[in-house]
């Protein structure tokens, strides 16, 4: 999300947590759906100091844009989810 390249990360299909709002009440968000738990991990990331790139699989997860839509067929066999291209 950070880049211009991509990694293949793992991340959970769906997470759930527990914030307070801007008026200091306590919320919970149950069981968010992947595209929005894959961004919330990647922001909350952010906030812990971690960066994408520590995330990564390996260094072959680590490929340019280029080359992963030249080979996305092979690259979408990798993963058990694929952010759909707009």
């Amino acid at each position: 999300m950070s880049f211009p390249w991509l990694m293949i990360l793992r991340r959970h299909r769906s997470i759930s947590l527990r914030y307070l709002d801007d008026t200091g009440a306590t919320r919970e968000w149950v069981h968010a759906d992947q595209s929005t738990s894959e961004l919330l991990q990647h922001e909350i990331d952010h906030l812990d100091g971690i960066l994408a790139i520590d995330r990564a699989l390996d260094r072959e997860s680590i490929v340019s844009r280029e080359v992963y839509e030249r080979h996305f067929s092979a690259f979408a066999q990798q993963v058990d989810y694929v952010i759909p291209k707009l």
